[in-house]
């Protein structure tokens, strides 16, 4: 059965030649139009969680004719090519930042990185710890009093013990989610005890480096429920940054933005300059001191401007 009326779909999957598109209750496989294929052959036009004018060619195929504008998108930069954005998913609702307890370890400066980046990209961020049943929960609980206070909802969870399931999958709903973090934090995993029928790859943590085996290796759109996707997102170990530069870093953190303008100087970068209203936060005990740390060595790693 063919027809030539183009509909709109979401794109599923994204590779170089195809697209997987979900139109209603059905998915298509399809190519895209000469017009929409970008100039540069490793970054494709159309991204996964765009949404897209199909025209259906036959049972199973379409063509994608049209790219539809987008609301947003989550990017990053990749170490061997650090003056190209690599976009990972397109009109997304907000991003779920994953990390385990353990296998791998917790990392506060990732989750700050990934923080900084949903700022940028004006995205409501969630925090999840998971395998919180590998670790004595308490080591953790003050992520969990700090985070909340300055916008950043945080969860513990576990598939082993079903703790904080229910919450998540309330938090996902009616939302395309992208959950990010490095491999084998569990995404794959919390994304099956959440909705068992998904057919989603689980894989394992490496026991000799502790480190996770890259299961999902190119981000994937999962339906959960009506109106609720998720995208489940290569594992990382690095994170860098697109389009954030040192002067602008203060402006990525809320804490900063609060309490800044109490600064001696106007364009103060709160590491050395004398008069900072962030460091005596800091010394207060109203700013994490293990948060201020990842910012100065952020900040320290980051250019002063983009022609450098």
């Amino acid at each position: 059965m063919t027809t030539r009326q183009a509909q709109t779909g979401l794109v599923l999957t994204a590779t170089r030649k195809t697209y997987i598109v979900e139109l209603g209750e059905r998915r298509l496989t399809c190519t895209i139009r000469g017009k929409l294929v970008a100039e540069d052959s490793d970054a494709p036009a159309v991204r996964v969680g765009d949404r897209v004018k199909v025209v259906q060619v036959s049972d199973h195929e379409g063509v994608i004719e049209e790219l539809l504008p987008r609301k947003s998108q989550l990017s990053r930069t990749i170490a061997s090519r650090a003056y190209q954005e690599h976009i990972i998913a397109v009109n997304i609702d907000q991003i779920l930042i994953i990390l385990s307890t353990k296998k791998p370890l917790f990392k506060s400066g990732l989750l700050d990185r990934y923080l900084i980046i949903a700022e940028k990209n004006r995205l409501r961020a969630l925090i999840c710890i998971n395998k919180i049943d590998l670790d004595d929960p308490g080591r953790y609980q003050v992520y969990r009093d700090y985070y909340p206070r300055w916008g950043y909802p945080l969860f513990f969870s576990s598939v082993v013990s079903g703790e904080g399931l229910a919450e998540l999958k309330e938090v996902l709903k009616n939302n395309l989610t992208a959950l990010v973090g490095q491999s084998g934090v569990g995404k794959s995993s919390l994304i099956k005890a959440i909705a068992p029928e998904v057919d989603i790859k689980i894989g394992e943590v490496s026991e000799r480096t502790h480190k996770g085996q890259h299961t999902t290796t190119a981000a994937q759109i999962f339906k959960l429920a009506p109106e609720t996707y998720v995208v489940d997102t290569p594992g990382i170990r690095e994170l860098g940054f697109w389009g954030v530069y040192r002067k602008d870093l203060p402006a990525f953190y809320p804490e900063i933005r609060a309490f800044a303008p109490d600064c001696k100087f106007a364009d103060c970068l709160h590491i050395q300059e004398p008069g900072c209203a962030v460091k005596a936060a800091v010394e207060r005990g109203e700013m994490l001191p293990e948060r201020y740390r990842n910012y100065v060595n952020i900040c320290s790693s980051l250019k002063s401007a983009h022609y450098e």
